[in-house]
């Protein structure tokens, strides 16, 4: 029986869809910059995703998302990736957003950023009851993201989605996939 389980595995690991250039959904191209954010930041989102409960592809997503893919200046210079605001510690830079003088977070590097991003959901009383779903479910997450206010936009759930499903991001949360 074990033969037969280690073989369907592998059967399935190799017909999966990766988030590769060559592979995205309907045969699209990731952009480089794209990739380059997946590359540079999915040992860290697999990470934090196997110590918060928090998806791979909601981490990531969530970062290619609110940085442009690391290409913001609030990301490249406050290596903030995830539009987090000011709480009244730590520095912080003023970027126009709700009102035009809203404060956001500065970061040491962007680990901090990534870090601090997953204390809020897995703590904050706003967000923490989405850490006791399945990470499999990318959908019920962002839906629970928009819902809760992480973000102001009407569309912010369908934007996640899209971007999950756009660069097979999903994938990381299959639990073949998603061990470090």
């Amino acid at each position: 029986k074990l033969i037969i389980i280690m073989a369907s595995v592998l059967l399935i690991s190799a017909t999966l869809p990766l988030a590769t250039p060559a592979n995205t959904k309907h045969g699209a191209k990731i952009p480089q910059h794209v990739d380059k954010y997946i590359s540079r930041f999915l040992k860290v989102a697999k990470y934090e995703a196997n110590k918060f409960n928090i998806p791979v592809s909601i981490k990531l997503a969530q970062g290619i998302l609110e940085s442009n893919a690391g290409r913001s200046q609030l990301s490249r210079k406050q290596n903030n990736h995830f539009g987090m605001k000011w709480r009244g510690k730590g520095k912080y830079a003023v970027y126009r957003d709700d009102t035009p003088k809203d404060r956001f977070q500065a970061y040491e590097t962007a680990w901090y950023s990534w870090r601090h991003h997953s204390l809020l959901l897995a703590t904050s009383k706003r967000y923490k009851h989405l850490t006791k779903l399945n990470r499999m479910q990318y959908k019920k997450w962002a839906y629970g993201l928009k819902k809760a206010g992480y973000a102001t936009s009407s569309h912010y759930a369908e934007s996640l989605i899209k971007v999950i499903e756009k660069y097979n991001l999903w994938v990381y949360d299959m639990p073949i996939f998603g061990k470090l």
